[in-house]
């Protein structure tokens, strides 16, 4: 069964590096199977996470979602005296209450709130905010505005509340990149675009079964860290840690039913991807994934409403998917974008970068409504809204409330919760 070095880089045309490998992560455990479907137990009294844990699922809406047509303060005479091509129409408004209503792009997200489905929370934002996408989308990853942080909020939690659990699939980024937000020194979360791609052998390559056995065990002896010096180990680690969690996906593929029509969209089939995952059991806790297209310096009015249908279609299907799983009470979905807009339109039909907007939750056990204060359109920072909600104090919510995990750890202090789980 041996291979020769040559061998292996001639046949290792069949491996793909479409694993997911990325971020610093721990040694691989020997147990490489799913979660508490796969096995009875682990070694050294590790705990394994049960199929129906609650399961939160991060959406990230790229680019700086325009908040006040997002969630429309319809109500509001200043409102259209800021934006005389670019508001939205009170008869087109879905109506919330008197006063705000959604986009009517938003469509399912609308009956949904009125299933007390969907909370909205208002103004959210953080002190001293930036105007820059690079650092304000680092700032709602790592969860730490006031300094450069190396560690996101997300992986913070999995060391914290998760690292008894040795499960390869407990937190997955859903999509075509990794962020920051699961940055870790010690945990490792591989990024799934899908089934089909996530794997040690290119189906496409025809190998005999032997091959394919030969190139796994050298892959595997390769990837060993015990046998690789301390320069190499890291990379070691990333394959052994891709490598189970390729395998432990694969176990799951031929669970999900697939009754539920969603759009042909990539969004969609990303949100998708989350429903088959839990449909199979995988154990996941955290899904994260993102939709961009929210950047509208120029031409706003027919751009946002075509991403946020494309949002909207997405989110209702997947919804309507989890019921029929009968999964809804087990997911929330945040949604969130860096910053929001300017209240003021520009020259060039559109709006420039804000700073707080609305956070939608979405899910079965979710308190909907409304929470916070819609901020002020008269009373502005420079031209941009002033926050009511910080956005940790959503992160403590859902961590300490819907994943039962250990916030103050992750966050580094206590925050104000908010009850909409």
């Amino acid at each position: 069964m041996n291979m020769s070095r040559r061998e292996f880089l001639v046949k290792g045309a069949a491996l793909l590096a479409t694993l997911g490998i990325g971020g610093p992560l721990v040694l691989a455990d020997k147990y490489s199977g799913l979660s508490a479907q796969a096995a009875a137990g682990t070694e050294g009294g590790a705990a394994l996470p049960a199929v129906d844990s609650p399961v939160l699922v991060v959406v990230q809406l790229s680019g700086g979602n325009d908040g006040i047509n997002t969630v429309v303060p319809y109500g509001q005479g200043v409102y259209y005296d800021a934006r005389p091509t670019l508001a939205i129409k009170q008869q087109d408004v879905l109506a919330i209450n008197g006063e705000l209503g959604f986009h009517p792009s938003l469509s399912g997200l609308h009956a949904l709130y009125k299933q007390g489905k969907v909370a909205v929370i208002q103004g959210v934002g953080y002190p001293k905010p930036d105007h820059s996408h690079f650092r304000s989308m680092e700032i709602w990853q790592t969860a730490e505005p006031d300094k450069i942080s190396q560690s996101g909020w997300l992986g913070r939690y999995v060391e914290s509340s998760l690292a008894r659990e040795t499960n390869p699939l407990k937190a997955l980024q859903i999509g075509g990149d990794a962020n920051k937000a699961f940055n870790s020194e010690t945990a490792f979360t591989p990024v799934i675009q899908s089934l089909d791609t996530f794997q040690l052998l290119d189906a496409r390559i025809k190998l005999g079964a032997l091959e394919k056995n030969r190139l796994t065990e050298a892959f595997l002896a390769m990837y060993d860290p015990a046998k690789q010096l301390t320069q190499v180990r890291v990379a070691a680690r990333r394959g052994q840690e891709a490598y189970r969690a390729a395998s432990a996906l694969h176990k799951l593929s031929g669970a999900y039913p697939g009754k539920t029509e969603y759009p042909n969209t990539g969004f969609a089939k990303d949100l998708q991807l989350v429903a088959k995952l839990l449909s199979g059991g995988s154990g996941t806790r955290v899904y994260y994934t993102q939709v961009g297209g929210f950047d509208d310096h120029a031409n706003e009015k027919e751009q946002h409403a075509r991403v946020l249908k494309e949002v909207d279609g997405a989110i209702a299907a997947f919804y309507s998917d989890l019921a029929s799983l009968g999964l809804q009470d087990r997911v929330v979905t945040a949604v969130f974008s860096e910053f929001g807009r300017r209240v003021k339109e520009n020259g060039s039909g559109g709006t420039d970068h804000g700073t707080a907007a609305p956070l939608l939750v979405v899910g079965g056990r979710v308190q909907g409504g409304l929470y916070g204060e819609y901020p002020s359109l008269s009373n502005l920072d420079n031209g941009d809204l002033k926050y009511n909600v910080d956005f940790r104090s959503v992160y403590y919510t859902l961590i300490e409330d819907w994943l039962k995990g250990d916030a103050k750890s992750v966050l580094g202090k206590t925050y104000e919760k908010i009850a909409f789980v």
